[in-house]
């Protein structure tokens, strides 16, 4: 069950805001993390295992005695283990052994270990094992912020990131580290948490091959990218994310693995379906069959192996969340479930927050007995995408108050509350809006970012957990595309940019400020299609209240009456412009311009 918290606190008024300079599984076999010492003369038995049941001639290949293989011995629950004396220090390492796969039956293999911490980047089939203070550890890191208190996913700002295109581009000062490591984002943590931003959902950040790639072709669910860092660099980011109280979502990729993996080329229909079931569009790769059981070990082995990588991956990297990605071609809620429980049962006090990409959406993924804590809100994201870039768009109609009213509140649409919704106007899937306000609309300059800044509102202002893809707050437009794209910081030298980061800025910092913007409660006001005007009124129970009015079309809209609202009489806040406004005898009066949003909020 999620709990929501609502503690009174000062409104934040957007004119104010200026810019600042039941598988039991054991957890992860990981050592303590110790800090690095120099290698030295003494050894230790350090053990390697590869489960491979079913394979014969495996063996361990070192770069501690020049590559020269050693046989490996298989125990009764197919695991292949070996010690080796080893002096502290860092060591490539890889298996091979008779493959069992369709494609290359009866062929020695050459592998990584499938669930190794680190590939090398000269080398995708080499890894690394790590030895200190005689152990094998995965990380070095000294753990500093584990202490701090997080944000409850009630009150969660989702920032969308791509490690590789969020630094480096124009504009951009990276210091000495390659632009687009786990470094470079650290560098940027604090414009992150000025902007409000209060969760980080990073892209995948596992083994992939290649420099780039958005990351959803994985060679292992166990390892770091190494293109951008070590996973020391992945826990200082993560941890440094926490002093800041800022929380890291990892984009876990569970339906399917690259072609290259190494559990392809072991016995590859033991962990995949020889033939993928699924349609065409959702055929990305080698598939995990979830419903292989074998029956001599009795074992899924595809639950198995990414329960683990779940379980390692929260372990090792003190992760606050999971976003399951491409859950429709997983299909079973049971397994969904399954993985939920086991995530959730990792975290022991601090929030954790498991998202689905469930898409064509499914609201019953996220509802009262849904396997998800919550998951994109995919039709709230077309109506308002349509509303923004102001032309038909998604088969949506851009002007439909009652339309883009009825997809709100995710309730209406099947799913279980506010909380258990990821509302979004832009997302790595997608079209950037502001190309699109180009490119669809014919809309530019002062129009574009009118429309910009009053799409941002509502995301903001309405119910649901509001996530931002990387660049958005200051309309970085590029058409999409899987070459790289690194953001224009440069951009955030224009006026029209800023105004829009800024605005941004003091949308984020009013929801958080203000309980009535992330409560669960929503109600319409006002619904005019002809005008392309609509209103909805938010409360919380320490008596904060907020009225969210707007004009969706490019036309001036004139005066609004809110007169069947129950609003309290006397002064309240525009918040958005910072004036003063009188209700009396519960109506409020205002004026609407083109394109405008305004946010009321009572004093």
């Amino acid at each position: 069950m999620t709990q929501t918290t609502e503690t009174p606190v000062e409104t934040v008024e957007i004119a104010e805001i200026v810019e600042p300079a039941d598988l039991n599984i054991p957890p992860a076999d990981e050592a303590p993390a110790v800090e690095p010492t120099a290698p030295h003369a003494a050894t230790a038995p350090i053990g390697f295992e590869l489960f491979a049941p079913y394979n014969e001639n495996v063996r361990l290949l070192g770069s501690w005695n020049a590559w020269e293989p050693l046989d490996m011995t298989r125990d009764e629950r197919g695991v292949w283990r070996l010690n080796v004396e080893l002096p502290d220090g860092d060591y490539e390492y890889r298996f091979e052994l008779t493959s069992k796969s369709y494609f290359m039956e009866g062929q020695t293999a050459s592998i990584g270990d499938p669930k190794a911490v680190e590939f090398t980047l000269d080398s995708r089939e080499n890894t690394i094992v790590r030895v200190r203070g005689g152990q094998r550890v995965y990380t070095t890191y000294a753990w500093q912020h584990d202490d701090v208190p997080l944000p409850g996913n009630d009150q969660l700002i989702i920032y969308e990131m791509h490690v590789r295109d969020f630094s480096g581009g124009p504009g951009d000062i990276t210091g000495e580290s390659k632009p687009g490591r786990f470094n470079d984002v650290v560098a940027k943590l604090d414009y992150l948490a000025e902007l409000g931003i209060n969760a980080i959902e990073l892209m995948p950040i596992n083994e992939f091959p290649g420099d780039y790639s958005w990351g959803y072709a994985q060679r292992s669910i166990f390892a770091v990218e190494n293109s951008y860092g070590t996973p020391d660099d992945l826990c200082r980011l993560v941890d440094e994310a926490h002093r800041r109280g800022i929380r890291i979502i990892h984009d876990a990729v569970y339906n399917h693995m690259e072609r290259e993996a190494p559990l392809t080329k072991i016995d590859y229909t033991y962990w995949f379906y020889g033939d993928n079931p699924d349609d065409g569009a959702l055929q990305f790769g080698p598939k995990f069959n979830y419903e292989f059981h074998d029956p001599v070990l009795d074992v899924y082995p595809a639950r198995e192996h990414v329960i683990e990588a779940m379980q390692a991956w929260v372990d090792r990297f003190h992760m606050d969340g999971i976003r399951f990605d491409c859950t429709r071609a997983i299909k079973y809620f049971d397994l969904l479930k399954w993985f939920h429980e086991v995530a959730h049962t990792r975290i022991n006090f601090k929030p954790f927050y498991t998202i689905a990409e469930h898409v064509p959406q499914d609201g019953a993924i996220a509802a009262g007995n849904g396997p998800m804590d919550a998951a994109w809100h995919d039709n709230f994201f077309r109506q308002l995408s349509a509303a923004i870039i102001g032309v038909d768009h998604h088969g949506r109609q851009p002007f439909d108050t009652t339309a883009l009213l009825a997809v709100m509140d995710g309730r209406a649409d099947g799913f279980g509350g506010p909380v258990n919704t990821i509302h979004y106007s832009e997302n790595h899937d997608e079209q950037r809006t502001a190309w699109l306000l180009g490119s669809a609309a014919n809309t530019f300059d002062d129009a574009a970012f009118r429309r910009l800044k009053m799409g941002a509102t509502l995301l903001l202002a309405s119910p649901g957990i509001p996530m931002l893809w990387m660049g958005q707050e200051f309309a970085f437009t590029a058409e999409k595309s899987l070459d790289p794209h690194p953001l224009d910081w440069s951009l955030l030298q224009n006026e029209n940019n800023l105004n829009l980061k800024l605005h941004y800025q003091a949308m984020i910092h009013l929801r958080r400020n203000t309980p009535a913007l992330y409560s669960n409660t929503f109600e319409v006001v006002a619904d005019e299609p002809e005008r392309g005007v609509l209103a909805f009124k938010r409360w919380a129970e320490n008596g904060s209240v907020a009225v969210i009015a707007a004009n969706l079309k490019p036309e001036y809209a004139g005066e609004i009456v809110l007169a069947e609202a129950g609003l309290e009489d006397g002064v309240w806040r525009e918040m958005v412009n910072g004036y003063d406004v009188r209700v009396e005898g519960g109506v409020l009066r205002d004026t609407l311009a083109e394109a405008e949003c305004k946010v009321y909020v009572k004093q």
